[in-house]
């Protein structure tokens, strides 16, 4: 029997219905009449099996699911990326793969796991395209699951045997969760995951824990900016003296406040498929990678009033003894594999900062195995989060994150340090001269802004500019020394109580842009006679030889004209 394979193939049969006319209408919509042509030149591969032409439904249906798939894979910088999200085009993808291994099963039947993420996948991508034929699918999913649940298996499921502990102080005796189970707290499935730990690969099982036996990890780089701003608030480790519920409700708030809609989305399709990806826990009940995954599960068990259950796989490691391979571990998993964690970029800047120049525990090498990067662009991040620190320390919050985060200066200090003015001392001003903009909330536009200044520069016309803002900036050193602060709404309350100071700096620097086009236009004439002495002196006398007599006259008219030109232009000097 081929149950799975069957309803997969259906699956099939829907997507390509909605992918096929999402593809015809938005390439229609583009190119008109030669949206066709387009489909052809893309599937250069693939024009046997298409045809030249016919009508507009005739060459919709002609498009088999693989095509869609090609279409939308290749053409999606140019046509598909402004009107559907980044993971249509990964979902598109993984199908193209379950397409290839349908059409060479043979009379074999899809493994269930198989068959249903294969039609999850296919409904969150129709989902985007046409919500109708999403719900089609979703059934097709909802019915292979049920057929699982219902069917009495013929042996006893044992389990994969759980890895022995990997941690340097051994195993863990009290307060771990694995010793619960087989009790309603712990109970093992039948999944597995793999996890490199140590620089060992090992396949762990999956168990369901509830959801009040498990906490946050308070190290995770997502939310340390936010961390910081509750211990500026609260004190230095303020949560470390909190309950656990206590302790989950203050990390869920920071986790959720970070990306509300990407929180909400995953929420929403745990209520309707339930936890898709295992996550990653340590013995004593810290979450190492599911923490967004962890957040649905409680905001659902809360809004239901139902026991909750987090599925993942259980590892015997310390937090303190083990460290280095747990930060290696995390990083691994949230920036190493296919699918990168988006991370604010303050907040992966100062994980960064914080585990290669803080305390250390990472080299370089090591920071940038674990995440799949150069070295090269590890110590670009670095030398970035360098700057932030400069800059917390520049408006008197050293160490508050958060405030960078919510100044958002992230891009505007990757884009000021390629800029090289001419000396040591005018670079040093041109990172004062971005932080008092920044701190006196003066950079409207923060694209246009250092653009402006990198121009200055490029042009050598950025002395006067930097020279006033430079007095500018010791009058507001002068005030601000006065000016009691102790988190980010201070600072903010002396740039708005300052507010003729921020338009100084702005004026400063329409000042020096009219001036620098001024002079631009000033030169102008010297470099246009520049450029055409120059042409002149390009002209080989020897091609006069091969000239007939009408090119040749034609070349001295224009050279009289060029000399009564000259003549003209020097006498209104």
């Amino acid at each position: 029997m081929q149950d799975n394979f069957d309803y997969v193939q259906r699956g099939f049969r829907i997507l390509v219905s909605a992918m096929s006319g999402f593809i015809g209408q938005t390439l229609n919509r583009t190119y008109g009449k030669s949206w066709w042509e387009q489909v052809r030149q893309t599937l250069y591969d693939q024009c046997s099996d298409l045809p030249q032409f016919g009508s507009y439904s005739e060459l919709v249906d002609s498009l088999d699911v693989a095509n869609c798939i090609r279409l939308l894979d290749r053409r999606w910088r140019d046509d598909f990326r402004t009107v559907l999200p980044r993971s249509c085009r990964a979902w598109a993808n993984e199908l193209m793969g379950v397409r290839n291994e349908v059409a060479h099963l043979g009379q074999k039947d899809l493994e269930q796991p198989q068959a249903e993420r294969a039609l999850d996948t296919m409904a969150r991508l129709c989902a985007e395209i046409d919500s109708e034929s999403a719900k089609d699918i979703r059934e097709l999913y909802r019915e292979v699951r049920s057929r699982a649940e219902d069917a009495t298996p013929s042996v006893v499921y044992t389990g994969l045997q759980q890895p022995a502990s990997a941690s340097r102080r051994g195993t863990l005796e009290e307060g771990s969760l694995l010793k619960l189970v087989g009790t309603k707290v712990v109970q093992k499935t039948d999944l597995t995951r793999k996890v490199v730990f140590g620089g060992k690969t090992a396949v762990y099982p999956v168990y369901r824990v509830q959801l009040d036996h498990l906490f946050y990890n308070d190290q995770n780089d997502r939310i340390a900016t936010w961390i910081s701003h509750y211990e500026t608030e609260h004190g230095k480790n303020a949560l470390s003296s909190l309950n656990t519920e206590t302790y989950n409700k203050i990390i869920e708030e920071f986790i959720f406040d970070s990306n509300p809609d990407a929180i909400q989305k995953t929420q929403k399709n745990i209520q309707l498929i339930g936890q898709r990806e295992p996550g990653v826990t340590l013995a004593g009940g810290r979450i190492v990678d599911g923490n967004r995954r962890f957040t649905c599960l409680r905001r659902i068990a809360q809004e239901t009033g139902e026991q909750g259950y987090f599925e993942t796989v259980l590892i015997d490691v310390d937090i303190h003894a083990d460290k280095k391979q747990i930060k290696l571990l995390e990083l691994s998993i949230q920036h190493g594999e296919e699918k990168k964690v988006d991370y604010d970029l303050i907040d992966y800047a100062i994980g960064t900062y914080r585990d290669i120049i803080q305390t250390r525990l990472l080299t370089v090498e090591e920071y940038a195995a674990s995440t799949n990067e150069s070295p090269a662009d590890v110590k670009k991040r670095i030398e970035i989060a360098g700057v932030i620190c400069e800059f917390l320390e520049y408006i008197r919050l050293p160490e508050q994150y958060y405030a960078a985060r919510e100044y958002q200066v992230y891009s505007i200090f990757q884009e000021m340090l390629p800029i090289r003015p001419a000396t040591e001392t005018d670079r040093k001003l041109l990172k004062t001269i971005v932080f008092q903009n920044a701190m006196m909330h003066a950079i409207a536009d923060q694209r246009k802004f250092i653009r402006d200044i990198k121009t200055l520069v490029k042009k050598d016309l950025y002395q006067e500019y930097f020279e006033d803002q430079r007095q500018i900036g010791q009058r507001i050193r002068e005030l601000f020394s006065a000016f009691p602060v102790s988190e980010k709404a201070d600072v903010d309350a002396f740039a708005s109580s300052h507010a003729e100071i921020g338009q100084a700096l702005n004026e400063s620097l329409e000042r020096a842009l009219l001036l620098s086009r001024s002079k631009a236009l000033k030169a102008k004439p010297m470099e246009n006679a520049e450029k055409g002495y120059s042409l002149l002196l390009d002209i080989d006398p020897r091609q006069f030889g091969k000239m007939n007599t009408e090119e040749k006259e034609n070349l001295k008219s224009k050279l009289k004209d060029l000399i009564a030109l000259a003549v003209r232009f020097s006498s209104q000097l």
